[in-house]
């Protein structure tokens, strides 16, 4: 091997090792949190992917916009904190922010992220969403997401949406859920994340009293076993019912 060739090898190596020291997994527990600077990659960082009950949360991303024209208020991922969720529907996230609209303003900020089933046999069936907020006069305040099976913006599997405004949530109270058909081992979410004030009357006159706020997101996930699993305690049933009657 020629010296420059062993350089180059070693350079490769050396790479190889810093991405797999970079990509760690942290586990969360017992309502424990994690800045959302540390998931989110970068071209010197992979990203933390945390470990919440038997789920593997990666692969996150964000990006955020608004119209306020005002750079030095943009959200940015330190701004956002994940926490673990455990509740009577199952594992999940808590994300807390400060997402506000006043006056002729819209801020939308999307996040990806994907959740896996690790060390069960249950299948994700069921995505639940809530979020606390708060909205006046005509402002507005939405969640929504798509969920997806094979990648970002690949092989949409459901969707769901809440929104708040002045006179209440719609739909569901709050709170909104979506059956996965069929049940999945992992998916891929992207929520679309949107506060506005009353954009439509800039110039009406009046003091931009128009208000929308987001400041905590919950989503939890449902499960059932697999199918295999369950046709293997089918067969061990049946297998006990025989040897009843034979007895």
């Amino acid at each position: 091997m020629s010296k420059s060739a062993g350089i180059a090898l070693f350079v490769a190596l050396v790479g190889a090792l810093s991405l797999s020291v970079q990509a760690q997994v942290t586990n969360l527990s017992g309502g424990a949190s994690v800045n959302f600077s540390n998931l989110v990659a970068n071209s010197q960082w992979t990203g933390l992917s945390v470990m919440i009950g038997d789920k593997l949360f990666g692969n996150f991303g964000f990006q955020y916009l608004d119209t306020d024209g005002n750079a030095g208020d943009d959200l940015v991922p330190a701004d956002l904190v994940l926490s673990a969720l455990s509740n009577q529907v199952g594992f999940g996230v808590t994300i807390q922010l400060p997402l506000v609209a006043q006056g002729p303003v819209i801020k939308d900020l999307v996040l990806q992220f994907t959740a896996q089933v690790t060390n069960s046999f249950n299948l994700i069936s069921d995505v639940h969403l809530d979020f606390t907020g708060f909205a006046s006069g005509l402002g507005q305040a939405n969640v929504s997401e798509s969920i997806f099976t094979n990648g970002f913006g690949t092989g949409q599997l459901a969707s769901l949406g809440l929104n708040l405004n002045s006179s209440g949530y719609f739909p569901n109270s709050g709170q909104t859920n979506t059956v996965l058909i069929p049940p999945q081992s992992k998916i891929w979410i992207e929520k679309d994340i949107f506060v506005s004030g009353n954009p439509d009357d800039v110039n009406d006159g009046n003091p931009p009293n128009d208000l929308a706020s987001i400041s905590i997101i919950n989503q939890t996930f449902s499960q059932i076993p697999e199918p295999s699993t369950m046709a293997l305690l089918g067969t061990g049933m049946a297998g006990l019912l025989v040897v009843r009657r034979r007895k």
